[in-house]
């Protein structure tokens, strides 16, 4: 389902250039019908940068471009006249571990009474409680770690935005502040987003979930603290808008990552099997939570849960659900087919470019039945020691 906010940006971008002089370009269409002569500058993220002759720029999303605009870009790309797309990944192995150096600089922005702001290379903090930049790089190794996985990870699942755009965090010192301004009880972190195109939306996270606490005057960092729920609403605010048309998706994408064993700016993806069934059939290594579901479980038909709305998702069923996404991520990444991921990055080429998610799931499928899929994830699990029990969709 098309954002119809992206839409309407599209449509106006293109009304309004119409009435500028004419470019030496091409002509480009969106999935409206509007165009514009224009040249092609690059690729930002899953956005087209384009330029009319008397140099005024527009971005478009890629995903609201002709499927021949679209063809021209990759020709482009191959040939090595356009600039690389970040998002475009998907030749790339799956790393086993994925480092992040602590020598990014953080900028003090504001530090006033009530409001302390600080920026890393990609995220912007507003605390209520100075901090100071020293904390915030400490802190800010978890973000930007984040950040750097997710864009590593070779599934094409990268906003598109500028980089010279930040995340927007908001970190507050009193839990009651955290829930006045949007948190939610029994969370440690929540993400709220928003239709708005170009918008990043904002993560909001109390003082604790960080493992900052007072000493005396100052604060320190409780390092043992466990970071996998703030990673996972991270995760969603780093997330591409097209990979979010799936619950299953979206959901086991970032629980996958908040499941990875983290430690330090790095992320172990190649021991990261043991840690997701903990979490997903116990109470995950070290008691640090889980969903606790066992190791033999029913769950819906394949069918109704891959095509389920959030609110059932988010229902009386979401432990479960939560937890078999987890899962249900790993299998597209690690043990479908060959064990490279290619459908799912079938998958998620197809979103990216507009696709219907219904049309999108006929390539994980790729010839299958629902039936057929359910059985083969449930044989894949068995031999992991997970027995996971889907209804059938009769």
């Amino acid at each position: 389902m098309k954002n119809p906010a992206c839409l309407y940006l599209v449509a106006g971008a293109l009304c309004s250039l119409s009435f500028l002089p004419l470019a030496q370009g091409r002509t480009w269409t969106s999935v409206q019908g509007k165009s514009l002569e224009a040249e092609f500058v690059r690729l930002d993220g899953q956005k087209a940068v384009l330029k009319r002759s008397g140099g005024q720029t527009v971005s478009i999303p890629l995903a609201q471009l002709s499927r021949e605009d679209r063809d021209f870009i990759a020709a482009r790309g191959k040939g090595g006249a356009a600039s690389a797309n970040p998002a475009d990944n998907y030749h790339l192995p799956w790393p086993r571990t994925v480092k992040c150096q602590d020598n990014f600089k953080v900028e003090t922005i504001k530090e006033e009474q009530g409001e302390y702001i600080y920026e890393t290379p990609h995220f912007r903090f507003i605390c209520d409680a100075k901090l100071g930049a020293g904390m915030i790089k400490r802190l800010g190794l978890l973000f930007e770690a984040t950040h750097l996985a997710n864009k590593t990870l070779p599934i094409g699942n990268i906003p598109p935005h500028a980089d010279s755009a930040k995340f927007p965090a908001y970190l507050y010192e009193k839990f009651s502040t955290y829930l006045e301004n949007g948190g939610r009880e029994g969370t440690a972190g929540i993400f709220l987003g928003t239709t708005r195109s170009g918008d990043r939306g904002k993560i909001l996270v109390p003082f604790d979930s960080l493992g900052v606490k007072t000493m005396g005057s100052t604060y320190i960092i409780d390092r043992d603290k466990d970071s996998s729920t703030l990673i996972h609403e991270l995760t969603h605010q780093l997330m591409s808008p097209q990979a979010k048309q799936a619950s299953w998706f979206c959901e086991g994408s970032a629980e996958y990552m908040g499941m990875t064993p983290y430690s330090g700016g790095r992320f172990n993806f190649g021991a990261n099997r043991s840690h997701i069934v903990s979490r997903v059939t116990e109470y995950g290594k070290k008691n640090t939570g889980g969903r606790a579901l066992g190791d033999d479980f029913e769950a819906p038909s394949l069918e109704s849960y891959m095509n389920m709305p959030y609110s059932q998702f988010t229902g009386e069923n979401a432990n479960l659900n939560y937890g078999l996404a987890a899962l249900m991520a790993y299998y597209f990444y690690h043990m479908d087919g060959k064990g490279d991921a290619q459908r799912v990055k079938n998958y998620m080429k197809a979103i990216q470019s507009g696709s219907s998610e219904k049309e999108a799931q006929k390539l994980l499928l790729d010839g299958r039945s629902y039936e057929e899929l359910a059985k083969e994830i449930e044989q894949k699990w068995r031999k992991a020691g997970v027995k996971i029990r889907f209804r059938s969709s009769s």
